[in-house]
């Protein structure tokens, strides 16, 4: 095993294992909440986690298989795509927090913070599968090319949770019903509240995202520069 993926295999065990402790954390404070309230209702935020896992998932098997020699370059473009369709789910659990609004008030402060809970973790996986393809676009396209395609992503990311809260849909809608979702697209782009929504959700998106390789980047001494 060569120096450079014995680096990369030690850094991103850390995050995994960080983040694998922030979804177990998550998950026991909602199976402690469902078994005192008998309340099933959110279940859904388990299925939100899984979901937010599966861009950290697919760029971390890029990864890997790209700098072991085991996935052909070439491969390095539909996993992407994949990875970019599920993307939007991880920073999604945060408009979840909508749902505090119909808590009851006895379970108002637990609730929050369990939500929460979910919505960090989620976000975390989210910035960290990014972090895993900028390297990975950086390597082959240079510092300001892959900066423009990471930005680019932000913005689309962003689109996508908007399509997901406010038009209910799904990453596999494209496949399943791709006609409809289309529709879906164009309407929304003539849509006010879609672009001012989509802008709103970039702008903190890109915050978040340039506040978080920066602090990574001084923990491990690698820039992105």
């Amino acid at each position: 095993m060569n120096t450079s993926y014995s680096s990369f295999v030690h850094r991103s065990g850390e995050g995994l294992r960080l983040l694998t402790l922030l979804s177990v954390m998550s998950l026991l404070m909602l199976a402690a909440r469902c078994l005192l309230t008998r309340d099933a209702f959110f279940l859904l935020l388990s299925w939100n986690l899984f979901l937010a896992w599966i861009p950290l998932w697919t760029a971390n098997g890029i990864r890997k298989g790209l700098i072991r020699g085991t996935l052909p370059e070439w491969s390095l473009l539909p996993g992407l795509a994949l990875w970019l369709l599920f993307l939007p789910n991880a920073p999604y659990i945060i408009t979840d927090l909508f749902h505090v609004r119909h808590v009851s008030e006895h379970t108002l402060f637990f609730d929050t913070m369990m939500i929460f809970l979910f919505a960090l973790t989620g976000l975390l996986t989210g910035l960290y599968s990014q972090l895993q393809v900028h390297r990975l676009l950086r390597e082959r396209l240079g510092r300001g090319p892959a900066w423009g395609v990471m930005l680019a992503v932000i913005v689309l990311t962003s689109f996508g949770i908007y399509l997901g809260r406010y038009g209910r849909w799904n990453s596999w809608d494209l496949v399943t019903n791709p006609v409809e979702l289309l529709k879906a697209v164009g309407t929304s782009l003539q849509n006010s509240v879609a672009w001012k929504l989509t802008l709103s959700y970039t702008f903190a998106l890109i915050v978040l995202y340039v506040g978080f390789t920066e602090y990574v980047q001084r923990q491990t001494h690698e820039s992105l520069d």
